[in-house]
């Protein structure tokens, strides 16, 4: 099933702006959560390509080592490192410990219906350093 058909992702994209997306204006970069039917393509192309289960995709600077030792960049040219979380509480302290501010990662966990939990993420930064999110797909423990 795609996450489309999810009536959580159906909700946000009902309030999504003209772009398909939902901003956040919060720390200095804000957040945003991006509904394009292309983007979310995109990103399911790209899970099915990830071996090993996973929840959470994130564009990270480096391929290798531990999460917590890299950080979140944009997507063009980064590690795309997918792994499973238990808890939204587990994805805070990951998009922090990766560079987002408590803050950011705070909203973040607040507009991401079922991340941690049945539903696949993808996280990224925008060019200017704005986090971004993407629903992917369900997701089956």
């Amino acid at each position: 099933m795609s996450c489309l058909a999810d009536p959580r992702i159906e909700a946000l994209q009902e309030h999504a702006d003209a772009n398909g997306e939902l901003s956040f204006p919060v720390g200095p970069h804000g957040f945003r959560i991006n509904l394009r039917d292309e983007n979310i393509q995109l990103w399911q192309e790209t899970f099915e390509q990830i071996v090993s289960p996973a929840n959470l995709l994130l564009a990270c600077a480096d391929n290798d080592g531990d999460l917590m030792d890299t950080t979140l960049t944009w997507v063009v040219g980064s590690a795309i490192r997918g792994t499973t979380i238990s808890s939204a509480t587990e994805a805070k302290q990951l998009l922090h410990a990766m560079g987002s501010s408590s803050e950011v990662a705070q909203i973040a966990i607040e507009h991401c219906p079922g991340l941690g939990e049945d539903l696949v993420w993808a996280f990224y930064l925008e060019r200017h350093g704005g986090l971004i999110a993407t629903p992917v797909s369900s997701f089956q423990f």
